[in-house]
């Protein structure tokens, strides 16, 4: 059976757009990717979205659930296993050497990351593999210029494993719609 998830990033203890995201998309998640600087209880997002959460701790996560960790191994589906990390610690801000070495070494083949507040899908091949590398940007502090807003990501499984992203935006326009799509594609 095909899955959706909700991939979130960066909202340092905001809830406001987060409930907006919830009261336009509804709540039927498969499953929630927080990466981390959340700046709140992730059992609270657990009762918010009522599905799992798969989270990381962030840089500035002073207050996080010590025993969930600086980020988190689990089976996105039957086909792919996931790492949720907030990024820091692997220099996504410069490259994603480091990052990729991770994945590897853990046997993930996705890994969803945040910390520069900025959305990013790539894949890229290796002799191993693919590696799918999802930033689903800020869903409150957004670094980008184009775009410009808070954004967030759902990513969709299919029952074969393919990965399919959509991106969207938070618009702050008044009177205009209050979340619209934007192509990843278009932004890289």
């Amino acid at each position: 059976m095909s899955k959706k998830y909700l991939v979130v990033s960066d909202n340092h203890g905001g809830l406001k757009n987060l409930k907006n995201v919830i009261t336009v998309m509804g709540k039927n998640f498969d499953g929630v990717v927080h990466c981390g600087d959340i700046e709140f209880s992730v059992e609270e997002l657990e009762d918010m979205m009522g599905c799992p959460v798969h989270a990381a701790r962030g840089n500035c996560d002073f207050m996080f659930d010590r025993d969930r960790g600086r980020e988190d191994l689990f089976e996105l589906d039957d086909h792919h296993v996931a790492l949720v990390t907030h990024g820091d610690r692997y220099g996504v801000s410069w490259n994603f050497d480091m990052i990729v070495e991770h994945a590897m070494e853990m046997g993930a083949d996705v890994v969803f990351y945040g910390h520069t507040h900025r959305p990013a899908y790539y894949e890229m091949e290796y002799d191993e593999g693919i590696i799918t590398l999802m930033n689903p940007g800020s869903i409150e502090l957004p670094r980008q210029f184009e775009p410009y807003g808070p954004t967030f990501a759902v990513l969709h499984v299919s029952d074969q494993g393919d990965l399919t992203p959509e991106y969207y935006l938070i618009n702050r326009r008044i009177g205009g719609r209050k979340i619209t799509t934007f192509d990843i594609e278009d932004y890289q």
